[in-house]
Parts: C-alpha cells; sequence; structure tokens
C-alpha cells in the first residue's frame, strides 16, 4: 500500500505543478498587452511584466487616458521600433500632457533621452497611442488617449 500512495502523492504533485505551470501561461497571455494588439492591432512580444499603471477611470465609451509601464525580460524577445531619438518635441509635449492629466507619478515618466525606440498609432477618431523603449533598462512605456 505504502507504493500506492507513494505513486498517488507523486500524481498529485505532477497535476498541480502543470496547473500552476499554465496558470502562469495564461495570466500572462492575459496582460493588458493583450488589449493593446486588440486596441491597436499591434504585435508587442509578451515576455514582459507590469510595473506602473494608471487610467482616467472607467467610461462607458471606453474613452479617456491610461499609462502602463512594462519590464521585459532579458531572456525574452524585446519590442522592435522605430528610431527613438526621432520623437518630435510635439509628441514629447504630448506625452508629458498626458501623464500629467493622469496624476502620474513622475518617478515614472519615460526618460526621453534614454528613450531607444519608439511607434506612434493614430486612429481616425483622434485617438493616439505612444511606444516608447528604452532598451538599456528594457523598459516599455504604453500612452494611450482614447476619444
Amino acid at each position: 500500500m505504502k507504493t500506492k500512495g507513494k505513486v498517488v502523492f507523486l500524481l498529485g504533485m505532477l497535476a498541480l505543478t502543470a496547473g500552476l505551470l499554465l496558470a502562469y501561461r495564461i495570466s500572462e497571455r492575459n496582460s493588458y498587452l493583450r488589449i493593446i494588439r486588440a486596441n491597436w492591432q499591434t504585435d508587442l512580444p509578451y515576455g514582459c511584466r507590469q510595473l506602473y499603471e494608471i487610467d482616467s477611470g472607467k467610461s462607458f465609451h471606453g474613452d479617456g487616458e491610461r499609462y502602463h509601464v512594462f519590464l521585459y525580460d532579458e531572456r525574452k524577445e524585446q519590442p522592435v521600433l522605430e528610431d527613438g531619438s526621432l520623437l518630435s518635441g510635439a509628441s514629447k509635449e504630448r506625452v508629458i500632457e498626458i501623464l500629467d492629466s493622469l496624476g502620474a507619478d513622475k518617478d515614472w515618466y519615460p526618460y526621453f533621452e534614454k528613450v531607444t525606440g519608439k511607434k506612434i498609432y493614430r486612429k481616425q477618431d483622434g485617438s493616439v497611442m505612444y511606444l516608447l523603449y528604452e532598451g538599456g533598462e528594457r523598459k516599455l512605456y504604453v500612452v494611450e488617449y482614447f476619444l
């Protein structure tokens, strides 16, 4: 009987481990990056964790402002974006304006001089999303403004 008990215990531990791994994978796939992909038809790699978020609150139409900061794991795929040094002064001002209106913690603002990658998405209704990436720090800043 002792052998049967050990087998049941080992199978239970194996099932628990598999369940935990599956839950981890699902939670990683259900991060805010999934929503960004759906809203903006972009293909950002997963493999990151959210460090900071703030938004303007719930809205019936989904309009408002949202800000997220993600940290990419160095062993995972990194986002490939356009040259960040080409970010215009007007875009920097708009990002700061959105973050200020959200009341975001200034410690979480992007360091524009360290931005190595950027991408700006615009929709016909005037909504805009700024992706700013600090390659050295592996941080992705996502600033969204929905109308």
